[in-house]
């Protein structure tokens, strides 16, 4: 065979080949290359020649590559270069360009001899996969799992993260350290998970949480390369506030559960003694015996409609619909007031109430109906978790522009773990210790709440269990004016002599009560059952007074007024709803309706016979002085 075939031989393996072929002088000057430049760049070979060939790199690519092929001539050392190179359609493409010294037969250097590849599709890949690892919104990372002598996992090196991991963990500048050094005090759990899918090669799913890292996380760990490595790849998510979210939802799902077993408990505790006590007076009609079972039926439906009335209240705070009627008030007289209606829960106990207030008047601008309602909330519930016999001390003061008070008891106590949720709504604490757990678990939330809306802020203190409670109520001094002072209790018998009154209520249980209480004062009173007749009995009599319920068959309460209102023949005429809707709308709408008061059911008799003793002073003069002796029944 001769040189110029042997030559051509050799010429036609060198273009065969995967890569293309290269050779360069000691000068770097490219002496050859193979047909495949021409392939992969579209630039021919004898334009290739010398230094030609640079000019088939992407003009980005162009500066750094031939700094780096004279660097590695001048050092006469191997070298690994990656870069772009023109492709067909316009593209470019990536490429590895590797060179080896070579040596002439003296052993001085000769230039070099090297390849270049077509890597452009694995390059491409690689940059999805970065910009996939560096876009996702989940951590993730690439774990090397340590193991002890004993073969058992004990650390772990964190490789390589994404952008998103230092976000999910808290953990900066993670890469190249182990966890141990990010976090000592990492729970075990995790090293031997992890230990598992590096050892096994099998890929896994699990939820988790972190106490050191005060987190909580939802992970897919799966092995990567050879197992022999014992390298995994984890994605994971934050899931903290998710998971915190889903606990407060399984909590409050509890608490409604308790809440609804205590309101059925609650319901049926008042309606068994109002039934016995029932069935004994239709058996018994002895007088001691009916005075004893009618103080019985007063007590159980006045817990109904403190539990009803619970209920309404917070059901209005919650959805803001609340309103505060504030005025310059005295505190001494909303804490005598609350003390009043608290008094028969300490009587029935046994308990002593003990109160402590300042020498001088406190002034405060509130609504004093619902302040009254704090504190009588606040002395039932010390009531309520004190022990017999026992002693509520409630105290006032002004202390740094603000009136504080507060409701100290020697009862049950609470544990410094549940100072805070006692006020949540729903939210009791130990219901099986005590003995006398009445009410819904609404009083404090509602209290809370209350507080708040007069610009005050409330807090409970307690040494532990059984050694008592003390909740401290402080409310800003903005009262300046003079109250009014309370007005008289009214007279008992005949205190509404001469007043006529329209009652009118389909439930005929309800309207004829309502009526023989009227009567028993001395009110001339009709009774009626649906809106039709009210009205036309309110065209015959001429009542002063009709007392309505909303919803009735035929015409409503609310249409009667309209035409009273409209007619204009009985201006004079007060108008009271009695109604079993309390809503703030409710309200509004009967007030439209021209009613002068709006009373939910059951009415608060004290309050009622005050509006009516005011509607018969001003329509027929004031009475004897009998009239304000201080009243008997209740």
């Amino acid at each position: 065979m001769s040189a110029r075939q042997e030559a051509a031989r050799l010429r036609a393996l060198v273009d065969a080949a995967p890569a293309v072929l290269w050779i360069t002088e000691a000068d770097g000057h490219c002496s050859f290359v193979a047909d495949g430049w021409h392939a992969l760049t579209g630039q021919a070979v004898d334009e290739a020649l010398g230094h030609g060939w640079l000019e088939a790199l992407h003009p980005d690519d162009r500066p750094r590559v031939r700094a780096e092929f004279a660097l590695a001539h001048q050092r006469q050392s191997a070298f690994e270069l990656e870069y772009r190179v023109h492709g067909d359609g316009g593209r470019h493409c990536w490429v590895a360009h590797a060179g080896k010294p070579r040596h002439d037969a003296s052993g001085a250097f000769a230039g070099f001899a090297g390849s270049v590849f077509d890597i452009d599709e694995r390059h491409r890949s690689a940059e999805k996969y970065r910009a996939l690892f560096e876009s996702i919104d989940q951590g993730f990372c690439i774990l090397q799992m340590l193991f002890d002598e004993s073969g058992a996992p004990a650390d772990y090196r964190i490789l390589e993260v994404n952008p998103s991991y230092a976000r999910h963990t808290g953990l900066l500048d993670a890469e190249g350290r182990t966890v141990r050094e990010l976090v000592p005090d990492l729970e075990p759990h995790w090293f031997d998970i992890y230990g598992r899918v590096a050892s096994s090669g099998v890929a896994t799913r699990f939820v988790e949480g972190s106490a050191a890292m005060g987190r909580w996380f939802d992970v897919y760990a799966f092995p990567v390369g050879d197992v022999a490595d014992r390298q995994i790849a984890v994605l994971f998510s934050d899931i903290t506030e998710r998971r915190e979210q889903e606990q407060a939802l399984l909590d409050a799902d509890r608490r409604k559960d308790e809440f609804l077993a205590t309101l059925a408990h609650e319901l049926r505790n008042p309606l068994a003694p109002i039934r016995t006590s029932l069935y004994v007076l239709r058996l018994e009609p002895h007088p001691n015996s009916t005075r004893r079972m009618l103080d019985i039926l007063m007590r159980q439906v006045d817990q109904l409609t403190r539990l009803v009335d619970d209920l309404m209240e917070v059901s209005r705070i919650t959805r803001g619909r609340i309103e505060l009627r504030p005025v310059d008030v005295r505190l001494d007289l909303v804490i005598r007031n609350a003390m009043e209606t608290a008094q028969p829960n300490y009587t029935q106990a046994g308990q002593r109430l003990e109160l402590d207030l300042p020498a001088e008047p406190v002034w405060l601008y509130a609504d004093p109906v619902r302040l009254a309602q704090v504190f009588t909330n606040l002395l039932n519930n010390a009531s309520r978790y004190s022990r017999p016999d026992g002693a509520v001390r409630l105290q006032a003061r002004v202390e740094d522009g603000e009136a504080v008070i507060t409701v100290r008891d020697q009862g049950m106590g609470i544990a410094p773990e549940h100072l805070q949720s006692i006020f949540e709504l729903f939210t009791q604490i130990d219901r099986a210790r005590n003995a006398d757990a009445r009410g819904l678990g609404i009083g404090l939330a509602l209290v809370k709440s209350l507080v708040q809306m007069h610009g005050g802020r409330i807090g409970a203190r307690s040494d532990g269990p059984g050694l008592g409670a003390e909740f401290e109520v402080r409310l800003p001094l903005q009262g300046r004016a003079a109250a009014e002072p309370p007005p008289p209790e009214p007279g008992p018998e005949r205190a509404f002599a001469g007043l006529r009154v329209l009652v009118a209520d389909d439930n005929r249980d309800a309207a004829e009560s309502l009526g023989e209480w009227l009567s028993a004062f001395g009110a001339e009173t009709v009774v009626v059952h649906d809106g039709l007749s009210a009205l036309k009995m309110t065209q015959q009599r001429q009542p002063h007074v009709a007392l309505l319920d909303l919803g009735m068959p035929e015409l409503s309460g609310l249409e009667v007024a309209r035409q009273l209102r409209r007619s204009r023949q009985q201006d004079n005429l007060r108008l009271i709803a009695i109604t079993g809707w309390g809503q703030a709308q409710d309200r509004t709408d009967t007030q439209a309706a021209g009613f002068d008061h709006h009373m939910t059911k059951p009415p608060d008799i004290v309050q009622l016979r005050r509006l009516l003793l005011d509607v018969r002073r001003e329509l027929l003069g004031p009475r004897d002085a009998t009239a304000h002796a201080p009243a008997v029944e209740q």
